[in-house]
């Protein structure tokens, strides 16, 4: 089983994040009792019992938390500052309804208890039971060349800049590449599950998953607002 714990060496370029903190969840664990959907149903109906109301603007909001073991939660801080701060309303809503939730599941590695992030979109419409998932937020759009694209382009021009820069395994290597892409469309905070133990691999992997002058990504909208959200991208080296 291969850990997904934070390293030093792999934050050089995302952010401090306690290397004793997974990533996400170990597959087939859910960080709440039911799945996301139980959250969602959880904090709407606390909202519903509290009589939350609506934001005076449109505000949505993605939020990364982490579940310790003693099944306390706490909110990652974003580095994406003017999003948080032109959705405050809804992030202070949100954080208030977290702390009444009560049904959180500790992650577990080999039968121990272990802290683990997760992460989740929000909206006033959401919270207020008007939709019931993640379904209504769009995703990212690739750009290449002033055009949109798709992933696909994405994973070709990713194994081009390995060839540019000469710089690939020998023998079959696989890995996922995990990033965020911001409201201006920026990536980011960059995690390799299955990394390298060579670092100049691994800075490679970020260099060539992050933006460029011609290919680079729009962010993903909730009603006319940038919402940050999360890709996870296989990718498979063959042998020579």
């Amino acid at each position: 089983m291969i850990l997904k714990f934070f390293t030093a060496a792999l934050l050089v370029m995302c952010g401090y994040v306690s290397s004793q903190i997974l990533y996400n969840y170990p597959k087939n664990q859910d960080f709440y009792e039911g799945g996301r959907k139980g959250l969602y149903k959880e904090i709407q109906d606390l909202a519903l019992k509290n009589s939350i109301k609506p934001c005076d603007k449109t505000e949505a909001l993605f939020m990364r938390f982490v579940v310790y073991p003693d099944g306390k939660v706490k909110y990652v801080a974003d580095a994406d500052v003017s999003a948080v701060e032109n959705n405050k309303c809804l992030k202070d809503k949100v954080l208030e309804l977290i702390k009444n939730a009560n049904n959180w599941k500790p992650a577990e590695v080999d039968g121990k208890k272990t802290p683990a992030m997760f992460c989740a979109l929000f909206s006033d419409d959401l919270l207020l039971g008007n939709i019931k998932d993640e379904e209504a937020f769009s995703k990212p759009v690739y750009m290449h060349k002033d055009k949109e694209s798709d992933i696909m382009k994405f994973r070709e021009n990713f194994v081009k800049c390995f060839d540019a820069n000469r710089y690939r395994p020998i023998g079959d290597y696989s890995f996922v590449i995990n990033f965020d892409v911001d409201t201006k469309g920026e990536a980011g905070f960059f995690y390799i599950e299955n990394q390298s133990n060579l670092e100049k691999f691994n800075e490679m992997v970020v260099q060539c998953a992050s933006n460029t002058k011609k290919s680079f990504w729009k962010p993903g909208f909730y009603k006319g607002v940038p919402v940050k959200q999360v890709f996870r991208m296989p990718i498979k080296f063959a042998g020579y």
